[in-house]
């Protein structure tokens, strides 16, 4: 190679140093911050067990190991994370599976807990005795915001026990919610003049009710409640003690049945479901309470004996109207049923 030609290469790699170098530290400046501004902690659970779910008090008792893998050697989230939705938390318990973090292949470290305690969830019951709840224990870290800490879902970020049988409930598919929790205050630390969300997981288990244990532990007593109320209106008018006391009896049954359903359920502001249908059944028996009345008064003062015809139309127009109110009554539940589940 000649003077001129090393002088050349020489000269564009001066040239490459001023303008192309600096472009590229640049860019490594600007992606930096995006990669190491905050803390990434891989977070995961496993349930193992659940427990004691209480609508009344909107609460329920979950077994569970909680999981997170971190980089930073200076730092432990199993040591500063918080559950933010715990209820009667001296109840709780918690174990650590290992005295200090464990190191993985990765190079990343590892910390496992187990935690058994009751959490909370305000449980949505209008659709009673067909609700679904969702089953939800969150997550925070309770010094760093997320500028400082993002949690990442695991692989496998939430896993059930497949031994966990749930009586009267279905479980469906559980799945983990990442989301950053803003907070309309900076608790009163002066250092900290604006505030900042933190990052939150949330472990949700979405449970269901089966329809078929719906319809006969809730609507089969009221169907045969509303069902012995219509026989009122077959009977001879001239058997009055046993239509107002047949009537009666089944409105007094339906209270009773109401009361014992709405002892398991939380005090609420709005109509639920099946107080609905227990509104509309109240209706139907007085409807029918209202019929027996009206033909026991006509009947008294000789409106329907005055004449044997007129006398038998009414007899053979009970089981008629019988049959046809509690038929407007079944088509009216259908659609309130099917208004509320659709």
């Amino acid at each position: 190679m000649s003077k001129f030609q090393i002088g050349l290469v020489a000269i564009l790699g001066l040239l490459a140093s001023l303008f192309i170098a600096p472009g590229t530290a640049h860019s490594q400046t600007q992606s930096t911050p995006d990669t190491h501004s905050s803390k990434r902690v891989v977070i995961g659970a496993f349930v193992n067990d659940i427990q004691a779910i209480d609508l009344r008090t909107h609460s329920y008792v979950v077994d569970l190991y909680l999981w997170f893998r971190w980089t930073d050697p200076d730092f432990d989230p199993s040591k500063s994370f918080e559950f933010m939705n715990t209820f009667d938390p001296e109840a709780h318990v918690e174990t650590e599976v290992y005295e200090r973090p464990q190191e993985q292949p990765d190079g990343s470290y590892y910390a496992i807990i187990r935690h058994q305690g009751a959490f909370s969830n305000k449980f949505d019951v209008s659709d009673y005795p067909f609700d679904r709840q969702n089953l939800i224990v969150s997550v925070e870290d309770n010094d760093l915001p997320t500028q400082e800490l993002v949690y990442v879902a695991d692989k496998n970020a939430l896993v059930i026990n497949q031994e966990i049988r749930l009586p009267g409930y279905d479980i469906g598919r559980p799945r983990l919610i990442i989301r950053d929790k803003p907070y309309d205050t900076n608790f009163g630390d002066l250092s900290e003049p604006e505030t900042t969300p933190y990052s939150r997981a949330e472990f949700t288990i979405p449970i269901s009710r089966p329809a078929t244990s719906g319809i006969v532990k809730s609507f089969m007593p009221v169907l045969l409640i509303i069902l012995c109320a219509a026989l009122a209106l077959v009977l001879d008018p001239s058997h009055v003690e046993a239509r107002v006391g047949l009537a009666i009896t089944a409105l007094l049954t339906l209270v009773a049945t109401q009361f014992t359903a709405a002892g398991s359920l939380p005090e609420v502001s709005y109509l639920t479901l099946l107080d609905q249908i227990y509104i509309l059944s109240y209706l139907y028996i007085l409807t029918v309470i209202g019929m027996v009345v009206r033909g026991t008064r006509r009947d008294s003062i000789g409106l329907v004996v005055a004449d044997q015809k007129t006398s038998t139309r009414f007899i053979e127009g009970g089981p008629r109207s019988a049959l046809i109110s509690t038929l407007i009554y079944i088509f009216i539940v259908a659609a309130i049923l099917i208004g509320n589940l659709i």
